[in-house]
């Protein structure tokens, strides 16, 4: 009888710690909220980056064509001023040419 008894407690106690180690080694329903919200957190912010990071690509894309209207105008500034030089070094020949004469 007193081994039977000391059986049930011992039963008992081994029950309780194993429902007491599981219980404890189990994520609460608050705690698997708060790594939900994380997640979904994480995920909106992974999708704006993205967002941020295709508007920078469109920006850039955008500056690169810029660039070249600019190096385009530059060029074209460029060949303007050598055909005024070119026309005022005709006009000073034509002049000195008149002046001579």
């Amino acid at each position: 009888m007193n081994l039977r008894k000391n059986m049930c407690i011992a039963m008992g106690l081994v029950l309780s710690l194993a429902l007491a180690f599981s219980l404890m080694s189990c994520a609460t329903t608050q705690q698997i909220n708060q790594l939900e919200k994380q997640v979904q957190q994480a995920s909106q912010d992974a999708k704006d980056a993205k967002a941020l990071a295709q508007d920078c690509s469109q920006q850039v894309k955008q500056a690169d064509a810029a660039a070249v209207r600019a190096e385009n105008a530059a060029d074209a500034a460029a060949a303007s001023a050598q055909k005024a030089e070119d026309m005022a070094n005709k006009a000073e020949a034509i002049f000195n040419q008149q002046m001579k004469k």
